[in-house]
């Protein structure tokens, strides 16, 4: 059981290696961590694409936007609230079918999406493989000027994360990020890019 085991983790290794090692390699962490979660988000935003009817999708926003609108204006209008009573269970059908609409590219995209998480984190974490290579590297990927530093509230999230996490990489500066609060950023920056570029809502 072990030994099959240790062949599929050997095998996993491999073939993140292979795809991602000359891009870890060759460029500085902070532009290799951002082409990688460029990668992920064109995968999760490609699936949703294809997965998620976006007309359907933009539909059941609009229907959910109108019934707030009216909500807004019921506490004024004894009328338009039982209007609302009536709406009500069909908004919450259409908002369980948004749901299940979200969840379907999840299916398919969640175990890539851990395996090449899980390679960064060997790769960039505390004893990881860069670490490894040069003992002496304190773990930081990229100073953030800052202002920027204070409106993603870098120190909070540090402080946050020390509560949870003991060991490993020290607090360098509250300019700085690690290969996770690097990522973050660089995910949600490029999947609001790919978003808008692909059509998807």
């Amino acid at each position: 059981m072990f030994e099959i085991l240790h062949v599929i983790v050997g095998a996993y290794y491999k073939t993140m290696d292979m795809l991602f090692m000359p891009i870890i390699i060759n460029t500085h962490p902070a532009l290799a961590i951002l082409i990688i979660s460029f990668i992920v988000s064109f995968i999760i935003t490609l699936a949703t694409k294809l997965l998620v009817d976006q007309k359907r999708m933009e539909e059941i926003r609009e229907k959910i936007k109108e019934f707030q609108v009216k909500i807004r204006k019921a506490s004024k209008d004894p009328e338009l609230m039982k209007e609302i009573e009536k709406e009500q269970e069909e908004i919450m059908k259409i908002q369980m079918e948004m749901m299940r609409m979200s969840f379907k590219p999840m299916i398919y995209t969640w175990i890539p999406i851990i395996a090449i998480f899980a390679y960064l984190k060997h790769v960039y974490d505390y004893n990881g493989v860069l670490h490894t290579l040069d003992p002496t590297w304190n773990g930081v990927v990229v100073y953030l000027p800052p202002i920027l530093s204070k409106l993603l509230l870098v120190p909070f999230f540090h402080w946050l994360g020390g509560l949870f996490y003991k060991g490993g990489f020290g607090i360098v500066s509250d300019y700085a990020l690690g290969w996770l609060g690097w990522y973050i950023v660089c995910s949600m920056a490029t999947s609001t890019v790919l978003r808008k570029v692909m059509g998807v809502k």
